[in-house]
């Protein structure tokens, strides 16, 4: 895997994102979310983590104890061809390290389900610095509510709907684990939810947050530049 010109700090929070080869579909059915949600949790260590073959996405997940985490997740949003995380580093080289056994473990379960060989997403994983707390709010519900983001000239994800989509992905993305839906429990929700902010507070300020960054045409286009890149 090639390596990344600019080292990631510790205790500073990215916007990490990728995009399969060739926009080619990375997600393609229910077990392949889960899939890759599950990697999120299992690599998420500092120990070499193999059984990959006897790993399958579980009904519960339950993040590992903080003192072998390389990153703390945020937020995280897999959809059909590309996916987005909101991450914290803790450890030295954490995201790097995170993103190379998640992207490998990953390509190899997928590669072997739909008999293909080579990579699966483009190259070194996207990466922007969250320097403000108001930009991390931003990221945040951009990750949180991305199937809606790309909804054209809409706010509630109907066009994504009519696809048939929007159901699938909003359940996996971490919005549920924010709205108390999911039985997931990937992400460190103190940073973009504090107390004694409560779910249905924070459905509120995503959403109205949402309709700001669509209409904000720089964020917005800053922010779906990220997309494009990979």
């Amino acid at each position: 895997m090639a390596q990344r010109k600019t080292q990631l700090a510790n205790d500073e929070f990215y916007h990490i994102y990728n995009r399969g080869v060739d926009k080619r579909t990375t997600f393609a059915d229910k077990q392949d979310f889960f899939q890759f949600l599950q990697m999120l949790e299992y690599f998420n260590n500092e120990a070499s983590l193999g059984g990959l073959e006897k790993y399958k996405y579980p009904k519960h997940s339950q993040q590992r104890g903080s003192t072998s985490l390389l990153v703390e997740i945020l937020a995280y949003c897999p959809n059909r061809n590309h996916f987005h995380l909101l991450l914290k580093q803790v450890a030295d080289d954490g995201i790097s390290r995170f993103m190379q056994k998640v992207g490998t473990g990953y390509t190899m379960y997928f590669n072997k389900k739909y008999k293909r060989t080579g990579a699966l997403f483009g190259g070194v994983f996207k990466s922007r610095h969250i320097d403000t707390d108001t930009y991390l709010d931003h990221v945040g519900v951009y990750v949180n509510l991305n199937n809606r983001a790309h909804a054209k000239n809409s706010t509630d994800g109907k066009s994504i709907h009519q696809r048939g989509e929007a159901s699938l992905v909003e359940y996996v993305s971490s919005w549920g684990e924010y709205m108390g839906t999911s039985e997931l429990k990937l992400c460190n929700t103190k940073y973009l939810m504090p107390r004694p902010m409560t779910p249905k507070q924070y459905k509120k300020f995503a959403e109205d947050a949402l309709k700001i960054i669509i209409k904000n045409k720089e964020l917005k286009a800053e922010l779906e530049n990220d997309d494009q890149r990979g």
